[in-house]
């Protein structure tokens, strides 16, 4: 006989916890117990036992995330393009601006009038129809087929062109001659040329300055950049140091949005007379401003910043506002931009062509200022006027004494005593001999150094330690007149 079967006891499931569980629970203010144990993707399950076989909250956060599709908008990228429409308007199917043909014509006069007013601003030019504005009737196109067909000029069938004769027979010929033989004045003949003997001495290389293709290259791009164009002039000879190629590029119709500003440096330099009077007669042309650059005591500084915030309110359809400078060499150029800016942000020296291209410098919010390298057009000056104005460097003059004569007929006698301490001199050799003798310039056997004299004192012309200037012409009759005074 086998041994009986006993039978066990089956443990009792409970479906949850216990009403004693869950109030111990609630007294003790932990969370209440689920009514189902937690899953092993539960992410909120607490695991801090240690047990191996159950996974962690970082590892089911990276399970879930492979689990989930990427976006339909990033598997297929037209699928979340939706077709757009464009709103109807009536407008559409009338005309939107109708101008009668006096109105327009009324306005081509007033525009003809105004266009080349350097004080007149032409606003939202973009949104004009300049090509409406121009008179077809004044500006006729040449039509060369009018006068001649194509058949009758390139094909087969083309007309040969008899020669135009001045006269018909040979008599009528004879007649003409003789007429034009008896008219005949040799001084207006430029064909002639007269046979020189001799030929001019070569100039000096140097005295070419400023005048290179790389350098007008540099200009260009300024100009083009640029919606003011200010051209810096030495107020001690304005006239002598104005670019007018530049101003004729400006006049031109492709051109007429940029705007024109004549700026008279070193004012400091002459009397006050005188800045006054060039003023009155540029501000005929050009809007005129005077101006001293120096970072510590500037003057003309707040007029010039309010003209450019000026400019900027007016081409308010532009982001920003471009401000080019340009000029001839050592007008100081990159000291008004340094003096602007209160600090030395453009590389600045009293010698011509420190600037070698265009540098952009940031003024304010959308206004921004081009510095340009100095550029001399030809305007036959002679090797004097050149040295004077400053285009040259003075210490690569091979023979600056023969440049000393002309400085003595431009500065007074006494400014040249006050500034030298010299009692008197006969002429310009003796003049640089005392000079020379005075500050100690020698050379071996107590012989004078007339050359490095005359470079100091042709350096001490430009730099304005010896003062000189252009005199303005008389002003015009009826107004009122700058009374002259002495220096």
């Amino acid at each position: 006989m086998g041994r009986p079967h006993q039978k066990t006891a089956k443990p009792i499931m409970q479906s949850g916890p216990s009403t004693a569980q869950k109030g111990i629970a609630k007294k003790r203010g932990t969370r209440q117990l689920r009514e189902k144990p937690r899953s092993v993707d539960d992410m909120s399950r607490n695991n801090k036992k240690k047990q191996t076989n159950l996974r962690d909250r970082a590892t089911v956060k990276r399970l879930l995330m492979y689990r989930e599709k990427a976006p339909e908008h990033r598997v297929r990228p037209e699928s979340g393009m939706r077709q757009a429409k464009v709103a109807p308007n009536r407008r559409w199917f009338g005309n939107t601006r109708v101008i009668g043909q006096n109105e327009l014509t009324q306005f081509r006069e007033e525009l003809a009038n105004k266009v080349n007013d350097p004080y007149t601003v032409l606003l939202k030019g973009k949104k004009l129809p300049l090509s409406l504005l121009t008179d077809p009737t004044m500006t006729k196109p040449v039509r060369m087929l009018d006068v001649e067909s194509f058949e009758e000029t390139f094909s087969k069938k083309r007309k040969r062109k008899r020669p135009k004769l001045a006269g018909n027979d040979l008599g009528e010929l004879l007649t003409k001659a003789e007429a034009a033989e008896e008219g005949y004045d040799e001084n207006k003949d430029s064909n002639l040329k007269d046979s020189i003997e001799y030929s001019e001495a070569a100039r000096e290389n140097i005295m070419n300055k400023g005048q290179s293709k790389r350098i007008w290259a540099e200009l260009h791009k300024v100009v083009d950049s640029s919606d003011v164009v200010i051209q810096v002039l030495d107020v001690r000879d304005p006239i002598g140091t104005r670019v007018e190629y530049v101003e004729q590029l400006l006049k031109r119709p492709t051109a007429r949005h940029k705007h024109m500003v004549l700026l008279l440096n070193k004012c400091d330099l002459v009397p006050t007379w005188v800045t006054a009077r060039w003023i009155k007669i540029l501000s005929a042309e050009y809007p005129t401003l005077a101006f001293h650059a120096s970072i510590t005591n500037p003057f003309g500084k707040g007029a010039l910043i309010q003209l450019l915030r000026q400019f900027k309110v007016l081409h308010g359809d532009k982001k920003h506002l471009s401000v080019g400078f340009f000029g001839y060499p050592n007008v100081g150029k990159s000291s008004i931009i340094n003096t602007l800016r209160k600090k030395r942000v453009c590389k600045a020296a009293p010698t011509p062509g420190e600037t070698k291209v265009w540098q952009y410098v940031t003024l304010f919010r959308g206004i921004y200022l081009i510095d340009c390298p100095g550029t001399v057009y030809g305007s036959g000056d002679s090797d004097l006027m050149t040295v004077m104005k400053g285009v040259v460097r003075v210490e690569n003059i091979d023979m600056p004494s023969q440049y000393v004569e002309g400085v003595l007929q431009k500065v007074k006698e006494q400014y040249l005593k006050r500034t030298y301490m010299l009692p008197s001199w006969k002429d310009a050799f003796d003049f640089l001999e005392k000079l020379a003798r005075k500050f100690g310039k020698l050379w071996k056997g107590n012989e004078p150094d007339i050359e490095t004299t005359a470079k100091m004192v042709l350096n001490d012309l430009i730099r304005g330690k010896l003062p000189f200037f252009e005199e303005p012409p008389a002003p015009p009759t009826g107004g009122v007149g700058d009374t002259k005074k002495d220096l």
